[in-house]
């Protein structure tokens, strides 16, 4: 089974963790179900009435229900979206809450999460995982399958997208992500893919005229629906966190003005305060006329002097929170079980909670069921599950099926039913696909398309977001950068390996090519040691770990953009068993995996990604790297001419060796080796696809299918006369002039060479200037020859 889960990527979610997704589901009965669906889908209402007499009448507070301090001393409360209506009046579109079974086989509602709920694509990986591995068990047991929640989800966003105007071509349904570098941002993907709606970052949106648009390499596409993922204050700098500096600025401008639609509204973090809990039956009463179902753990809020003597009385047996998230962090601060702390610990709390009660809750630890997981043997494991329900303008929905959340038993501690001990200190071990049973034969519903609805065939490609077309060409960048790198570092290597390498004399000119001012310092004492300095060490920001992690961070936030195969190849790239020996020859196996890596990706490349304007930004990221590479190599190799003939010989052989040029040398000229040949063949022989010339002229082809750039031949684009000036100049370049030297210099020779990187690194500016987003990201390198991140 977890081969399957591995192609589906489950360690997102556990750290790293391949091995997080247990095999045996939670079953759920069908009379069980009726209880909790029931209970969930009153919470999914209750929590979208709330959060509309927040931003509404806040009747609750009029009345005396609830303290002011619950709404007007919490961060989370938006004073700049109250009295806005969403669209079809639904705040909450979608809830989560995690749920426990008590010893005595009863339920209660330990959390809900209500701004962003996580595990959704979580759960939709496990259940495919899980399904796939066991099928027939799968269908065997009647188990409800999860696709017309999905369905129902979806239905809900286009409503929404409709009811603002948005109408076929006019307006989009996005998926507005975490950044990157979030946990969460490969569930984003895999709940985008599956819904069929494009994956957008914030530097993805521009708003003009109060109107949100996505930016594409087509130009601005209006959107209607932005189904988000991420907390409320990374949403407009203007108006909510300034120092995010995240966000689409004007965003909630349009949001007032009624033009786009958000899925979760914004302000529902809100909704998440934890002194809401001991006040839920009673807003159930008052807002929905009804008894609340499904119970919470009890908590109080130390707010009122009688449950804080209660509490203090027996602190052992509370888990304490804080009632309010600390302004400016996103995360709730960290529960704290009195009864697992040291003493100081303990007497710094209570005199916390004296000092101001008000700041804290109190969870009553109850002790909860244990289920069996599969480690080798069937192992206690505490778990809980997480149901999600969605709602819309007709109806609420319930999942049927979740995410189990567990971690393993502690024979001398409390079952702790708090989400604390299980879940919100990220302390779980693993997941589990949940399984409710159906007492009625399951329908094979899918969100596909039935085969006899017709489909009008499409080679579309205009709307790539520009951000993921800077991310290809990024990475197309980073690829052939981490290849000629690669390539130097085994030459250098290669030689190092030699007892008589003291007596190589185009090792300096190879160590200097390919080292870095950093490196090169190492030079003198211990050429070996600055070859592993380049190579291995991570925190180098010139050396290749810097290009390879780059390259997997640049692979995950194009999951939803390539194919499952090169996403695993770019997810492992440059990741094989680190050389164990000292000498530089312990080096070669590694470089090995790493050109191996490079070879894949780019046959994978090639077989998987269709001609459209993904494939050109990728290949323009790789010809124009490469293009720079091999000059910047020539360059080093050949500007000095050597008074002594082996020296020279030497020299050629290398540049033809790291150039990848060697074969083709031997085959057209034997083994005579001479500057003329080899300069021709690596910078303007068409037929080398290694060469400069070969590389400018792929980029020519490349840009002219690229959006406003396919004028007549009369209308050159200043992309495409830059273009056509640096090929006419390899073309036209005399050979022999470049090969003459002055003073032993070949000055010719690099005048030309400067001038065609500088060409080049204005052909890289140009294509950032008019299709990509050039917002820098803060604390990231870019490892390429060229910053061109801000044009």
């Amino acid at each position: 089974m977890h081969n399957v889960l591995d192609e589906n990527d489950l360690s997102s979610s556990m750290g790293g963790n391949h091995k997080g997704t247990d095999p045996i589901p939670l079953v759920i009965t069908a009379e069980e179900w009726k209880t909790l669906e029931t209970g969930i889908a009153q919470r999914a209402r209750l929590f979208n009435a709330l959060a509309k007499d927040i931003y509404g009448e806040q009747s609750l507070w009029k009345k005396g229900k609830l303290p002011a301090a619950l709404l007007f001393a919490n961060p989370d409360f938006l004073q700049v979206v109250w009295k806005v209506r969403p669209v079809g009046d639904v705040f909450v579109n979608l809830t989560s809450t995690d749920v426990a079974r008590l010893k005595d086989g009863s339920f209660v509602a330990v959390s809900d999460h209500l701004q962003v709920p996580e595990g959704l694509g979580r759960a939709l990986e496990n259940r495919i995982g899980v399904s796939r591995a066991f099928p027939e068990l799968f269908r065997s047991m009647q188990t409800e399958r999860l696709a017309g929640f999905f369905k129902k989800l979806m239905d809900g966003l286009d409503a929404m997208h409709k009811n603002i105007g948005g109408e076929g071509e006019t307006s989009k349904v996005v998926l507005l992500a975490s950044s990157p570098d979030n946990p969460r941002r490969a569930e984003d993907a895999v709940i985008a893919r599956y819904l069929g709606i494009p994956l957008v970052e914030n530097d993805d949106l521009a708003i003009r005229n109060m109107q949100v648009y996505m930016k594409t390499l087509m130009g601005l596409k209006k959107i209607g629906t932005i189904f988000r993922r991420v907390e409320d204050g990374m949403c407009d700098p203007l108006e909510l966190r300034i120092d995010s500096g995240e966000g689409a600025v004007g965003l909630i401008s349009s949001v007032r003005a009624g033009n786009v639609a958000i899925a979760n509204f914004l302000g529902t973090g809100v909704l998440e305060t934890p002194v809401f809990k001991p006040f839920l039956p009673e807003i159930c009463r008052e807002l929905l006329g009804e008894k609340l179902l499904l119970r919470d753990v009890e908590t109080l809020w130390l707010g009122n002097a009688v449950d804080t003597e209660r509490v203090l009385a027996e602190p052992e047996k509370w888990i304490f929170k804080k009632a309010f998230r600390d302004e400016g962090n996103f995360k709730e601060a960290e529960p704290k079980t009195y009864a697992t702390m040291t003493t100081t610990a303990q007497l710094a709390l209570l005199q916390a909670v004296e000092n101001a009660p008000e700041q804290w809750v109190a969870e009553k630890s109850m002790e909860v069921s244990t289920v069996y997981a599969y480690r080798g043997e069937f192992t206690p494991v505490v778990s809980l599950m997480r149901f999600f329900a969605v709602n819309t303008a007709k109806e609420t929905s319930v999942m049927p099926g979740g995410l189990g959340i567990f971690k393993f038993a502690d024979s001398n501690a409390t079952n702790d039913a708090s989400a604390s001990t299980v879940c919100a200190k990220n302390e779980y071990l693993g997941e589990k696909d949940i399984w409710v049973l159906s007492e009625n034969p399951v329908a094979n519903f899918s969100l596909l398309a039935p085969a006899s609805q017709a489909i009008t065939p499409s080679r579309a490609g205009g709307d790539l977001p520009s951000r993921a077309a800077e991310n290809l060409f990024r990475l197309g960048r980073a690829l052939s950068s981490s290849n000629m790198m690669a390539r130097i570092a085994r030459g250098i290597a290669v030689r190092l390996s030699d007892e008589s390498w003291m007596d190589m004399p185009e090792l300096p000119w190879i160590l200097k090519a390919g080292l870095t001012d950093e490196s090169q310092s190492r030079l003198a004492q211990d050429p070996e040691n600055a070859l592993r300095y380049f190579i291995l060490r991570k925190d180098n920001k010139n050396g290749m770990q810097c290009v390879l992690t780059e390259i997997r961070e640049l692979g995950m936030q194009l999951r939803d953009r390539i194919s499952e195969d090169l996403w695993l190849y770019l997810n492992g790239f440059g990741i094989a068993e680190m050389p164990a020996g000292t000498g530089a020859a312990a080096l070669l196996p590694y470089l090995k995996e790493v050109l191996s890596d490079s070879a894949a990706v780019a046959g994978l490349a090639a077989d998987s990604m269709t001609r459209g304007h993904e494939w050109r930004f990728l290949e323009l990221g790789r010809e124009i790297e490469c293009a720079i590479r091999t000059l910047q190599l020539v360059k080093s190799l050949l500007y000095t001419a050597p008074t002594d003939e082996m020296t020279n010989l030497r020299l050629l052989q290398a540049v033809l060796e790291i150039g990848d040029g060697l074969m083709t040398y031997h085959r057209r000229y034997g083994g005579r080796l001479q500057v003329v040949p080899v300069i021709d063949l690596l910078l303007s022989d068409e037929s080398n696809p290694r060469s400069v010339a070969y590389q400018v002229a792929k980029l020519r082809k490349a840009a002219k299918h690229l959006p406003g750039n396919d004028q007549s031949e009369a209308t050159f684009s200043p992309l495409d006369r830059e273009l056509m000036r640096v090929l006419a100049e390899l073309r036209l370049a005399n050979i022999e002039q470049l090969a003459e030297t002055v003073d032993n210099k070949r000055e010719t020779l690099i005048k030309l060479i400067d001038a065609q990187i500088n060409s080049i690194e204005r052909i890289a500016e140009i294509v950032n200037r008019l299709y990509l987003s050039h917002a820098p990201r803060a604390d990231v390198f870019h490892a390429t020859t060229t910053d061109v991140s801000e044009v």
